[in-house]
């Protein structure tokens, strides 16, 4: 699985730890009776959490389908791995390495099993480590509505955050949905909040979203959950007070990509998925797309490969070859130097908008990297000027 997201390259993922260093061990053996306690009852509760989440992780299933023997020194193990996942703070390797090591070490795993255990952990660390936000940003200018259902499938419901100004820039109030990255399989909505707060102080509306990742599900669902979230803005709009005909989203790196097909796919019933809210269109009016995988003709028959598409399903999964005279006007931010998403990707997009006249500007940031966005209110800030200046009549 570390080899997928590797290739997939959407995200940066350093893994520069040394699995001889990480065998699993009792780490609460020299810990506080009071710590350990406090242990004991952060396990429970995640071990409740994950019981719920069984439906879409599958984990005690997959356990009881792929754990020939349930031994002591496996519980052991995967508590430790549990208790880890539920203090990380960044991702949660560190804890699930040592635990898959140990399985294979033990001969726990039934034979030809391996990698879709290892494909369940993933899932789960993902979606059970406590993500922290991109950077820090705090404010009383706006109004908060949290947990709010936008989705719902047999096997996971999925939430957003909406942020709504104190003093909106003008009313209805033009909304912004945004995205975040981590190559399809990382991080959750809190970590773009601080760019959806962003926006709302700046007197714009804005949305942070939840959605599945790739080990779960196919990447056309992931692009389906993306279109429910819009569908599901434009269905509640009048509640919040929010104009419908104007709304705008924002991403970076996989969010980047998921933006970016949204303002070149407003018409395509493909899809749409099946997140609710149908009889609303998914039509965007602005894209902000920072550090964007385009799908164009640069990308290699390796990388297609990776996410298990055919050529036709390339296509229909392409922002590039999507484009056409009904694509809305986009903001393309792109460090010179990303050796995650190659420039080439910004360049492609951009030429392919000029040659059908479209309203496109591509910025780049030299001599930066992939995450040049992160830590840092540089992205966010041309992003309001340039919504801003989209909306505002």
């Amino acid at each position: 699985m570390r080899d997928l997201i590797q290739v997939l390259t959407l995200v940066v993922i350093f893994f520069s730890c040394n699995l001889s260093d990480k065998k699993a061990k009792n780490i609460d053996s020299d810990w506080p009776d009071s710590q350990q306690k406090s242990n004991e009852s952060d396990y429970e509760e995640f071990m409740a959490r994950l019981s719920a989440n069984e439906p879409y992780i599958g984990f005690f299933a997959a356990e009881e389908k792929y754990v020939g023997t349930i031994t002591p020194k496996y519980l052991e193990a995967r508590k430790v791995c549990f208790q880890g996942i539920n203090r990380s703070k960044e991702e949660p390797f560190d804890f699930v390495d040592p635990f898959i090591e140990l399985c294979k070490e033990e001969g726990l795993i039934k034979l030809n099993e391996e990698e879709d255990w290892e494909n369940i952990l993933t899932t789960l660390s993902y979606e059970m480590y406590p993500n922290m936000p991109i950077f820090n940003f705090t404010t009383d200018q706006i109004i908060e509505y949290r947990d709010l259902t936008y989705a719902e499938y047999p096997n996971k419901k999925l939430e957003l955050d909406l942020f709504i100004p104190k003093k909106p820039i003008k009313t209805p109030i033009p909304v912004i949905v945004c995205i975040h990255g981590g190559g399809f399989v990382v991080n959750k909505r809190i970590w773009f909040e601080p760019f959806a707060k962003y926006l709302a102080a700046s007197g714009l509306a804005a949305l942070t979203i939840d959605y599945r990742k790739i080990t779960a599900v196919k990447l056309k669902d992931i692009v389906g959950d993306s279109k429910a979230a819009v569908r599901w803005m434009r269905a509640n709009a009048e509640s919040y007070n929010i104009d419908p005909n104007k709304i705008g989203v924002l991403g970076a790196s996989a969010g980047a990509y998921l933006v970016a097909l949204l303002g070149t796919t407003g018409e395509i019933p493909e899809l749409e998925g099946t997140g609710g809210n149908p009889n609303f269109s998914s039509k965007v009016q602005a894209v902000f797309s920072i550090a964007t995988p385009v799908f164009g003709p640069s990308t290699s028959p390796e990388r297609i490969s990776m996410f298990g598409l055919s050529e036709e399903e390339f296509h229909l999964l392409s922002p590039y070859h999507n484009t056409d005279q009904s694509s809305a006007p986009i903001f393309l931010l792109h460090g010179t130097e990303d050796e995650i998403v190659p420039p080439e990707n910004a360049q492609e997009l951009y030429e392919r908008y000029k040659e059908l006249g479209l309203d496109v500007k591509l910025e780049w940031v030299p001599g930066r990297g992939h995450g040049f966005y992160e830590g840092r209110d540089f992205a966010i800030s041309r992003a309001a000027e340039f919504f801003i200046s989209q909306f505002i009549d």
